[in-house]
């Protein structure tokens, strides 16, 4: 009783995550994983994606306060942002890193502070969600566990 619950308030919450746009259809394809068995994965990916994407926004930090601010290495450390966004379907960060991208392009300093600041934000919010849902997937695989036994 308690896993069906579980299982459909995840759905509900997955779905929520979608009719926001934090998520896309990307992330319904690594979700496959579920499906054949491989949730263990799947919540691996997802908090790889956390840790790898938050140490990547602190290189982009403390690059920044260098004297000498080397926008292309910026830009690059932004792309990997926008692909790991990507690869997982973390979409409103994809799209605040658009913004990250532009400002390295254009070398504007004041535009990559507010772009790396909404960047910041909106992967802070994502990765909460989907913290939350981590949670719920472990407590899933744990109950599935107990029915096992």
């Amino acid at each position: 009783m308690a896993l069906s619950i579980v299982k459909g308030l995840l759905e509900q919450y997955v779905q929520s995550l979608f009719n926001e746009g934090i998520i896309n259809e990307q992330f319904s394809r690594i979700q496959h994983l579920k499906m054949v068995g491989r949730t263990e994965h799947f919540v691996q990916l997802i908090n790889s994606y956390c840790l790898d994407v938050e140490s990547i926004l602190a290189q982009l930090a403390s690059s920044f306060d260098l004297p000498e601010v080397d926008f292309s290495k910026l830009a690059a450390l932004a792309a990997e942002v926008t692909e790991r966004s990507s690869r997982i379907g973390a979409e409103h960060v994809r799209l605040a890193c658009v913004d990250l991208m532009r400002a390295c392009e254009q070398m504007q300093k004041q535009k990559f502070l507010l772009a790396l600041d909404w960047t910041k934000t909106e992967f802070t919010q994502t990765q909460n969600k989907l913290q939350v849902l981590v949670q719920m997937e472990r407590r899933i695989m744990r109950l599935e566990a107990k029915q096992k036994n």
